[in-house]
């Protein structure tokens, strides 16, 4: 992840921080990891009510200041790393995530965090208020899209609290939200081909106006997708991707599958 210093937007309203804190539910003694701690104002909380936080920080400068100000307690361990690269396997038990993520890598950062669900049991988040609405966002509405599908596929997402511009430092031009996602022990649906089914729900967004039967076109070349079968499981080829559940999606991916077997 290249540095962005002007993409940086530090929380600095204390009582944001504290209310943050609360909502994150932390146990005594319960792992804590936070991504991006910038200028620490959660991070002598963190310490406090968990006594066991690692926090990963790219930035060298911010790095030394939070060593100075957090580096002899023993409940705190900093590590100068990329969190898009970061192995998240190696901080061996499960752990909670606390974190007021940079805007400009929100999303693949929360991604790549997905991937490691089995060892995180639940994420506090702090995002741009147009990403959280993504992840909560229900089908048919405007924010409803392939990150809605992934995250809800794998996590059940809700928004906890909205937070101002003037909370930060300096103010970002947008409004900003936290949410709780806590990665599923099984998905929400089943389905038989994990690979197929989120290419399927890429296909579907691709031409997000477009018909389902227009957008799918690329996998009748490369797959027997039978239209009859998927009309027959009670989906509608005239919709479009943004009506589509998730349930709708595996029915349409299993259906595929099967005729690919």
């Amino acid at each position: 992840m290249k540095k962005r210093p002007l993409g940086q937007n530090f929380l600095v309203d204390l009582n944001a921080a504290r209310r943050i804190l609360e909502l994150a539910g932390i146990s005594p003694g319960e792992p804590v990891l936070e991504i991006g701690p910038g200028k620490g104002v959660l991070t002598g909380g963190l310490i406090e009510r968990s006594g066991v936080l690692t926090a990963i920080e790219i930035d060298p400068r911010l790095c030394a200041e939070l060593t100075k100000r957090f580096g002899s307690d023993p409940g705190f361990r900093l590590l100068q790393a990329d969190a898009l690269k970061f192995d998240y396997s190696s901080l061996g038990a499960r752990f909670k995530v606390v974190s007021n993520l940079p805007y400009y890598a929100a999303v693949p950062i929360l991604k790549r965090l997905v991937h490691y669900g089995a060892r995180i049991s639940d994420m506090t988040l702090m995002l741009q208020k147009e990403v959280a609405d993504r992840l909560v966002a229900e089908p048919g509405s405007k924010a409803y899209g392939s990150l809605s599908v992934f995250v809800q596929y794998h996590c059940q997402v809700e928004r906890l609290l909205e937070v101002g511009k003037s909370a930060f430092y300096p103010p970002p031009k947008v409004e900003s939200t936290v949410i709780r996602a806590t990665p599923l022990v099984r998905p929400k649906v089943e389905v038989n081909d994990e690979k197929m089914f989120f290419s399927i729900v890429h296909a579907a967004f691709f031409h997000k106006r477009k018909m389902l039967k227009n957008n799918l076109k690329a996998w009748e070349k490369q797959f027997d997708l039978d239209r009859n079968k998927i009309h027959l499981a009670g989906i509608d080829l005239a919709r479009r991707g943004e009506t589509l559940s998730l349930e709708d999606f595996a029915v349409i991916s299993n259906v595929i599958h099967s005729a690919n077997v």
